[in-house]
């Protein structure tokens, strides 16, 4: 690609780009910039190095940490104008509160480059926290590293953001970092908040409706869990469960999966509800997700949620409608869930046929896929965290091929 056709395409971002020598220069948001045309590298003026993230020392633009954006002849007009018109655009116009946070995920980079420290990851986040330090400007994240008291370990978070924080720790000319991977892991489901859910949990049926609201539940922070179910994991299963550890019973492959996770109390039952089970495996819950794969193991539930349960345990009913048409979902409580069960299985609003649903598993003849059990699952944790106390029957749906 010769500079004139360089040149039309940074034209897009500034009418007024010019090429000089060996590099074209343009200006957006009256900020100076300049494309190499030899290096196929962008530069700006390099005081913006620590202030702007993704400016190296020398100027240089970068896609993250010290990844050039390097543009080579393959890839150079197909690059070019969505760097100069979305991507340096975006990075300028960051707000504040993102700027940091952009700084704060490659902070080994800037401690280093720009504070002139060695960093070295570290397991600190267990030590004795001497400050939890919030954050509001760029220029109060430096001088926070540069005044850490040595051999003090510092939780740095930003203002809107304390979930993404992370763990700092002066040692002379060494300053060790670590971010919480449980959490990042979470929040790359969640958004900015992953410690939304509070309160041992039992999920009675452990299918692939109940899978994947559970890992939903896990993901946005819930850490007290009871599991109860019988049944064991089968290939036939594959394609429509949150954890598939062939072999393993259910609850022994969220077991499994939670592995990967800090800190989550789980208490397993290998048993089916029945009307007359201990009331012990449910004690001290604040609530209650059921799922369950026939009449009988629905009923049986029912009558041993009405006989031990009090009153101000919520109570959510989850399951997949056996012909694969829909989803649905309904709140209640002990009082009256003998009678939303009955509703919940026959009645709806979608087809004038009786309705008969179940936890979605083997069992079950309906056609459906993950998509159907990750929109319910993200309704029955929107419901939980947001207190919607609706008594109503709520249906989910995917389009329709």
């Amino acid at each position: 690609m010769d500079n004139e056709r360089r040149l039309e395409i940074i034209r897009k971002a500034d009418a007024s780009a010019i090429i000089r020598k060996d590099a074209i220069t343009f200006k957006i948001d009256n900020i100076d910039f300049s494309y190499n045309t030899n290096e196929k590298n962008f530069y700006t003026d390099k005081q913006w190095f620590g202030k702007v993230p993704h400016i190296m020392k020398d100027g240089k633009i970068c896609i993250f940490g010290n990844i050039n954006l390097h543009l080579n002849e393959l890839i150079e007009e197909n690059s070019l104008e969505s760097i100069v018109c979305k991507y340096i655009p975006w990075l300028f116009r960051l707000p504040l509160e993102l700027k940091l946070l952009e700084f704060l995920f490659e902070i080994e980079y800037y401690i280093e480059s720009y504070l002139g420290y060695e960093a070295r990851e570290g397991t600190i986040k267990n030590d004795l926290i001497q400050a939890k330090v919030k954050i509001d400007t760029v220029e109060q994240l430096w001088e926070t590293i540069e005044e850490m008291e040595n051999y003090s370990t510092y939780d740095i978070y930003i203002k809107n953001y304390e979930d993404y924080s992370i763990f700092l720790r002066k040692e002379k000319n060494i300053v060790y970092y670590e971010r919480d991977a449980h959490k990042k892991a979470r929040q790359r489901i969640t958004g900015k908040k992953c410690n939304n859910l509070i309160g041992k949990t039992a999920f009675i049926g452990v299918g692939s409706v109940n899978s994947y609201i559970i890992k939903y539940c896990l993901a946005n922070g819930l850490n007290d869990v009871v599991l109860i179910d019988h049944d064991k994991y089968t290939v036939d299963n594959t394609f429509r469960f949150a954890f598939p550890y062939k072999g393993k019973k259910k609850i022994y492959a969220v077991k499994e999966f939670c592995r990967n996770l800090d800190k989550v109390n789980l208490k397993l039952f290998n048993l089916n509800i029945r009307a007359d089970s201990d009331v012990n495996i449910i004690k001290d819950c604040k609530r209650i997700i059921v799922s369950v794969d026939n009449f009988m193991s629905w009923i049986q539930t029912a009558t041993f949620l009405e006989k031990n349960c009090s009153e101000n345990v919520e109570i959510i009913l989850a399951a997949i409608n056996n012909f694969g048409e829909n989803a649905k979902l309904v709140k209640t409580n002990s009082k009256e869930i003998v009678n939303t069960t009955y509703n919940f299985l026959f009645k709806s609003k979608i087809t004038e046929r009786r309705e008969v649903i179940g936890n979605g598993c083997g069992r079950s003849i309906a056609i459906y896929d993950e998509e159907l059990l990750v929109k319910l699952a993200k309704k029955v944790v929107k419901i939980i965290i947001e207190n919607i106390n609706e008594d109503e029957i709520i249906y989910v749906e995917t389009e329709k091929n």
